[in-house]
């Protein structure tokens, strides 16, 4: 186990925290400023909401930059589709996987500003999750009976279509595993068994229901009078993260690995809209192979170190970017801390702050702690 000691744990710990302080404060306090152009000005909007979205993936890359860490990408070849309408889709094993990916969009040019991410609705309750709410990303709880879920889709239905047309959204990154690995492989083992399907040990079978509302909100069906409302989706990209070992980290860990950590891997695959079966049940085949076929890409990787034959890797890197990602949002958080944040928090009772901020760590812990034990 590592332990946080030393003088380079310290600086790395202050900068971790600074810089979420940061992006954070800068991301809502510039929505808040700007909301008159939501209505005024949306295009302007959402282009000034694309750059701080990707100027925040990039301060997250510099904390994985400064470590080493390292990912190899493979397979189909993204740059073609940088500016098309895309549903991604990913194994998910640890909290690794969102900076992860957050790291290996930001150097996909004009992609990483124009993500909407569909997460747990646990994370709404994190700062990370605020900003999120303004950006417009998804939040999806697990719904414990029928009509909760059949109105929880409505509401993503509602809410993906409207980021599409009004948010100038492109790419949807979706987990249809449902939560982490070592969480939901049992009950993933226990349907497979009952129904006759493969026992996976790599992945867990994808739940089915959200990724094909995404696709049918997106794409209407030929015939349907929406097919030419709005932009529709173009392409799957099927999305395998690989650890060394299958030894997934936690994202803290990465963060303080001191380039400790062997390359990670990560294989994508390019699939067209078209080729996707529309109908429940072939639709339900084709994603139950996707994920045999990463179940056995992983297992090979574990055993030989390559997911596939004749594998050709590349690193796809913008330091330089992150680097003024960091610049941009320090510079304007100085500025509103010194101009904006300390006048009026000077005004306020500082026991009244810190009861609210007890009460709020309270509630996350609360909902943290009912959601995942």
């Amino acid at each position: 186990m590592m332990l946080f000691l030393g003088p380079y744990y310290v600086i790395k710990g202050l900068y971790f925290v600074f810089s979420q302080y940061c992006v954070v404060s800068v991301f809502i306090t510039l929505h808040i400023l700007l909301l008159p152009l939501r209505f005024t000005a949306p295009a302007l909007y959402w282009k000034i909401d694309a750059y701080l979205f990707k100027a925040s993936l990039g301060l997250v890359s510099s904390w994985f930059y400064t470590e080493g860490v390292t990912l190899k990408e493979s397979g189909d070849s993204l740059k073609d589709i940088y500016n098309d309408e895309v549903l991604l889709l990913c194994n998910h094993q640890s909290t690794a996987d969102i900076g992860v990916m957050m790291q290996s969009m930001y150097s996909k040019g004009p992609t990483a500003g124009h993500l909407i991410w569909i997460m747990d609705h646990v994370f709404r309750l994190t700062h990370f999750g605020w900003m999120s709410c303004f950006h417009g990303d998804f939040f999806l709880e697990k719904p414990r009976t029928e009509a909760k879920r059949n109105e929880q889709m409505r509401n993503m239905k509602e809410h993906i279509r409207s980021a599409y047309s009004d948010g100038m959204k492109k790419w949807v990154v979706l987990f249809p595993e449902g939560g982490f690995l070592c969480n939901m492989r049992p009950s993933s083992q226990r349907y497979a068994n009952q129904h006759g399907l493969p026992i996976l040990n790599n992945v867990c079978l994808p739940r089915l229901v959200a990724t094909q509302t995404i696709i049918d909100e997106l794409t209407p069906k030929e015939g349907s009078s929406d097919l030419k409302k709005c932009r529709n989706l173009k392409w799957i990209v099927d999305t395998t993260i690989a650890y060394p070992r299958g030894e997934a980290p936690n994202g803290l860990y990465l963060i303080f690995s001191r380039g400790k950590f062997p390359p990670i891997r990560v294989h994508y695959r390019v699939f067209d809209i078209k080729s996707v079966p529309r109908d429940e049940e072939g639709f339900k085949n084709w994603m139950y192979d996707r994920y045999i076929e990463k179940e056995a890409m992983l297992e090979r990787f574990y055993k030989t170190g390559s997911l596939v034959d004749n594998l050709t890797e590349s690193i796809d890197t913008d330091v330089k970017g992150a680097f003024f990602s960091v610049l941009f949002y320090f510079v304007m958080a100085v500025c509103f801390s010194v101009f904006l944040y300390f006048p009026v928090i000077s005004l306020v009772n500082f026991k009244w702050i810190l009861l609210i901020v007890l009460i709020y760590m309270i509630y996350f812990a609360y909902s943290f702690v009912k959601t995942f034990f």
